[in-house]
């Protein structure tokens, strides 16, 4: 039988994907929240800027999905009627699907070359993309690109390369050893590359558990590069194909 061509590190997170949860918790035990508060956190800064846009996606995809943590978070904070879960480890979606049973409007694949094409409102992508060699980054964005309507809307969340304090929890993590962090500019020519329309750059995730007392300040210092974690939100353009 012939071998299915690699996608996109494909098995890097089959070993990792037992103990995904307790190999983060080693990097995020610093800020003294739970991988639960940032997948909700990025859910409902999303869903904010998607109100001020006057947007309500129905479906999406999760471009990286691993074992399928932000599913929830994505369709009760975005109120989708449809949820596709991209990982291209096959060990991760079997821990995703598991939580999943029952759910008719839910898919997961590892083949990207079954996405749907052309069709979805919106994808969301969170710290995906330092682990994707920089010679397959386009052809990932590309698969993204490919899945979206025209005028569709893709959410790029990646860890933010100016901030040090991210540096050292990502050297706690077994499975970001190897990262390669993306600067907002370059993330956004990636993006800009394929064709995607820059709607904006904003940083969040600025003050800890222990300054949780100042978090109704992040909205103020959004467009500094201050936060733990930073989003660029795109456009495919509507007369795009």
């Amino acid at each position: 039988m012939a071998e299915r061509p690699r996608q996109f590190s494909e098995a890097e997170f089959d070993s990792h994907a037992a103990a995904y949860d307790a190999e983060l918790m080693r990097g995020l035990a610093v800020t003294g929240e739970s991988k639960d508060y940032f997948a909700e956190g990025r859910v409902r800064w999303l869903s904010g800027r998607l109100r001020l846009l006057g947007i309500s996606p129905k479906d999406c995809l999760d471009f990286g999905c691993g074992t399928g943590g932000g599913r929830r978070w994505l369709m009760e904070g975005l109120g989708l009627a449809h949820y596709v879960g991209y990982d291209p480890s096959a060990a991760s979606l079997e821990i995703a699907a598991g939580e999943s049973v029952g759910l008719t409007n839910v898919a997961w694949t590892d083949e990207v070359e079954k996405l749907p094409v052309g069709e979805l409102d919106l994808a969301f992508c969170n710290g995906v993309f330092h682990h994707i060699p920089p010679t397959e980054r386009e052809a990932a964005v590309g698969a993204i690109w490919k899945a979206l309507r025209p005028g569709g809307l893709f959410a790029l969340w990646e860890n933010n390369r100016w901030n040090p304090i991210v540096h050292w929890m990502m050297s706690r993590v077994p499975f970001d050893k190897d990262a390669q962090m993306l600067f907002p500019h370059q993330a956004r020519q990636l993006l800009a590359n394929t064709g995607f329309q820059v709607v904006l750059t904003e940083y969040f995730f600025i003050f800890p558990a222990l300054l949780k007392a100042l978090r109704p300040l992040e909205a103020a210092f959004c467009k500094l590069p201050l936060g733990g974690q930073y989003m660029v939100l795109v456009r495919k353009p509507e007369d795009s194909r």
